[in-house]
Parts: structure tokens; sequence; C-alpha cells
């Protein structure tokens, strides 16, 4: 189990799926601790699109495969038809799944799935410094 910091980006979905997908998101990871900052807990981009959670979780809630999985069970549709690209970014990987032809979703792990908290922490810092206009902007 570790705590990082995860990002969600709506790259076409429906505002219903949006909400769908975020309320079932804000249900992932430790429902119990001793430490407050070790339940799940978000921050939402102005526009609505994104989101990035922070929270203690089991190491294989946030793999590509689990995610590919909760993608299919909330929206009822086939694994199979989820297709998913990984990219390195200065940030951490990021994967983009697809269904149809069409890009729906990216998601980032802050670091990396083995990064530290400090690490992952930093990394998300430093995102948000690099965007300030869609994360605080007015």
């Amino acid at each position: 189990m570790s705590r990082q910091y995860y990002g969600i980006e709506d790259l076409a979905l429906t505002q219903a799926q949006r909400e769908t997908l975020i309320d079932a998101l804000k249900k992932v990871g430790k429902p119990r601790s001793l430490q407050p900052a070790y339940f799940n807990h978000w921050r939402v981009r102005n526009d609505n699109k994104a989101v990035i959670f922070e929270g203690r979780f089991d190491d294989d809630e946030w793999t590509v495969e689990t995610v590919t999985n909760r993608l299919a069970n909330i929206f009822g549709v086939n694994p199979a038809i989820i297709t998913t690209n990984t990219n390195q970014t200065q940030y951490g990987p990021v994967v983009t799944f697809s269904a149809g032809g069409t890009d729906r979703i990216r998601m980032i792990a802050f670091g990396g799935l083995l990064a530290t908290w400090e690490e992952s922490h930093d990394l998300v810092l430093q995102y948000l410094a690099n965007n300030i206009e869609d994360w605080d902007g007015e």
C-alpha cells in the first residue's frame, strides 16, 4: 500500500460519464485510517475536466489493467474494446485510454507507481505550478 498522487483528465466524455467516473474514483483507496491524509481526497481543475487524487492506495488499484477493468465496469462495456497508450512525461507515466478510436481519458501516476510519497508530492506540486492558470487561474 502506498500514498501517492494520481491524475485523471477527461478527453472525450459526456458530463454524465465524467460525473460517474469521478464518483467511482472517489471511492478508491483506504476507507479508514488513523491518518486522515491517507484517505482518498481530490482537487478538481477549474474546467471540471481533470482531477488529482491523493491517498493511500493498494498498489494494484491504479495499474493499467485495473483502471481498464474499472472503466469497463463503470461504463458497461467490454474491457477488450478499451485500448491504451503509455508515454513517459517529466511528471511520471501517462496512460491514455481509448475506445472506438477516440481518446477518452488520460491518467498520470505522479512519479510512477513505485514513487515515494515525497517524490509523487514534489512532482504534483511542479505540475500544478507549471499549469497554474488551469488549476488556480481566474
